[in-house]
């Protein structure tokens, strides 16, 4: 410390008067620096905070070189690159070089070929004897199959239909119109005017036979409580059912009322068989209603006549058995063979 003109200099490491850190010691922070005044007692330092005697009078040593990671000292020395002056120039090494990279190789797929000309030959050493025993059972199925088809043929020969079971003297005609079995203007004698005529033909069962023929007329006079008169034919033949005879099943339903306004009987030389039955419905203020009945059995065929007559009129019940009995012959002579 020297003394200029007055005033007191002090060196960098030359304590100011009174002690304390001189002003430019560079390791010491400005916070390190006691304020203006300021002064402490270094027995009353706090032996807890760093450097808590740096006010204390006395002589002043600095605290050694900053070393790295001390406070106020930089640990970081940048190593001398090539632009540096005075640094040894290293010839800029080159990147290393590397191939380029190959491209990654695609699977070839070649689609199939169409095979064209003949159909490759099958094997001919090992397996002839195996052709040869499909082939022997081909045949052999197929003659089996050939006996089978003609022992249901020849069975169906032998269970074919039997017509003797059902056959007669009469038979069954073929595009034959029922209603031209009977003479319908029997009717005219009640009534004039024809209202209605149907008829049905069904043709035999091959394997049963039967067959039948059914005929339906009516007339009807003009006016008030006017007359009128129907006839209904019923032709059935036999077949091979097992049941009853048509003529037997009508003889027991028309036969079966009795009492008054009823009556029935035999018919003679009427076929095998015959029966009439007669119904009479006397109303007085409306026409009264009859109705007489005709049936036969003979060989194979069933025929059955059916009159009725609406009228004020009193009943003829001769002129109605006549009619209808008369009808029942002509149908049976008809179809007789």
């Amino acid at each position: 410390m020297t003394e200029e003109g007055g005033s007191i200099v002090t060196g960098p490491n030359q304590q100011p008067p009174g002690g304390g850190v001189p002003p430019s010691d560079p390791t010491v922070a400005w916070w390190e620096r006691p304020g203006e005044g300021a002064g402490q007692n270094p027995a009353q330092a706090d032996p807890t905070v760093l450097r808590g005697n740096i006010g204390a009078p006395g002589p002043y040593t600095a605290p050694p070189a900053a070393t790295p990671y001390q406070s106020g000292a930089n640990p970081y020395t940048a190593p001398p690159t090539p632009y540096q002056s005075g640094a040894n120039q290293q010839p800029f090494a080159q990147p290393q070089q590397f191939p380029p990279p190959q491209p990654f190789a695609q699977p070839h797929y070649q689609a199939p070929q169409p095979q064209w000309g003949a159909p490759p030959r099958p094997p001919s050493s090992g397996n002839k004897t195996l052709w040869w025993v499909l082939g022997s059972i081909a045949v052999v199925a197929v003659l089996v199959i050939v006996g089978i088809a003609v022992a249901v043929n020849k069975a169906t020969d032998s269970f074919g239909p039997d017509s003797d079971k059902w056959a007669g003297d009469y038979e069954f005609q073929k595009g034959k119109n029922a209603c031209d079995l009977v003479d319908l203007s029997v009717l005219n004698q009640w009534a004039t005017t024809r209202e209605t005529t149907t008829h049905t033909e069904r043709e035999p069962y091959e394997y049963i036979g039967g067959g039948s023929y059914n005929c339906d007329a009516k007339n009807k006079d003009s006016g008030r409580n006017a007359d009128e008169a129907s006839l209904s034919l019923q032709v059935e033949f036999k077949s091979d059912t097992g049941i009853e005879s048509d003529y037997a099943r009508w003889k027991s339903s028309d036969t079966r009322t009795t009492g008054k306004g009823h009556e029935n009987g035999p018919v003679s030389g009427l076929g095998s068989e015959a029966y009439y039955a007669s119904e009479q419905q006397i109303y007085g203020s409306i026409p009264n209603d009859y109705t007489y009945v005709v049936a036969a059995i003979d060989s194979n065929v069933s025929v059955k006549v059916e009159i009725e007559v609406s009228t004020m009129g009193s009943y003829d019940r001769a002129a109605m058995s006549t009619a209808a009995e008369a009808q029942v012959r002509k149908a049976m002579a008809a179809l007789k063979k």
